[in-house]
This record gives structure tokens, sequence and C-alpha cells, in this order.
């Protein structure tokens, strides 16, 4: 059993954490997304792959943070309380980012990836310009539901810490 500082600790922890990263995920769709529409396809997916890059390196581990203080409080929590079993749902709220961006959104990550290596040649052979522009958006519509997906999960985690 966890110390009252410990469980603290832990609902701190796991809650802005799961925000702080839900709110990164999200702010890139509606932020960043619209600004590399507004520029050529070649320099958008050029800057899109970067993001990629950066967020492959960062965001999934934030995700399994957070996940795993709330799984850790759900592990703390009566094995019969309803505590338990929003904890459960949180840790399971974090980490659904994971396979959502693998099953969902890596068909059109992979895509625009693609394009944007082959550059000019690329954004041909993928059906033009309105084309890229439909996948960026399309993108950023995912992208905003898999951060939406982790604030779910954070909020549940919020509202078990709160009622606890």
């Amino acid at each position: 059993m966890a110390s009252p500082l410990q469980t603290l600790s832990l609902q701190v922890f796991g809650v802005s954490t799961g925000f702080v990263t839900a709110g990164a995920i999200v702010a890139l769709s509606y932020s960043t997304v619209p600004i590399l529409l507004e520029h050529p396809n070649e320099v958008s997916l050029r800057h899109l792959r970067a993001l990629f890059s950066s967020g492959s390196h960062i965001f999934p581990q934030l995700a399994t943070a957070a996940s795993t203080a709330f799984s850790v409080l759900a592990y703390n929590a009566p094995a019969t309380s309803i505590v338990r079993k929003q904890y459960i749902v949180a840790a399971a709220g974090a980490i659904s980012i994971a396979p959502f961006t693998v099953f969902v959104m890596k068909p059109t990550n992979m895509t625009l990836k693609e394009i944007g290596e082959q550059g000019d040649e690329g954004i041909k052979k993928s059906g033009g310009e309105q084309r890229v522009q439909e996948l960026l958006r399309r993108f950023g519509r995912l992208n905003a539901v898999r951060g939406s997906l982790l604030a779910m999960g954070a909020g549940v985690g919020l509202y078990a810490a709160l009622s606890h």
C-alpha cells in the first residue's frame, strides 16, 4: 500500500503529465497544421517529417509515464473499489494513443512521409497539391483525436483522484 504522499505524487504526476502531453498533441493540430497548409507542400512535408521525428521521441514516453502512474494507483486502490476501475480506465486512455497511432494514423502518416521523401515527384504521383493538402488536414484531425484520447484518460484520472 502506498503512503498518502506517494499516492498524491502519482496523482499529480499522472494527471499533469497526461493533460500537458494531450495539450501539446492537440496544439499541433490547431496551431501547426494550419501554418503548414499556408506553405508550399514540399516545405510543409519537410517540416512535418521533422514533427513526426520529434513527436515520436517524446509523446509515447510521456503517455506511457502517465499510464504507468494511473496503473500504480489502480494497483494500490482497494480491489473492488470504483476508484480502481477509474484508474484502470485512466491508464487505458493515456496509453491508447499508441494503438491509435499505429492502427488509425499510420497509413496517413506513412503516405505523407513517402510523398515528402520524393519531393515534387511524390506530390505529382500522389494526386497533386490538393491531395497533399487533404492528407495534411486528415493528419490534423486524427492528431486532435489522439490528443483527446489522452486528455480523456487524464480527465478520468483527475476525477478518480478528486473522488478518492
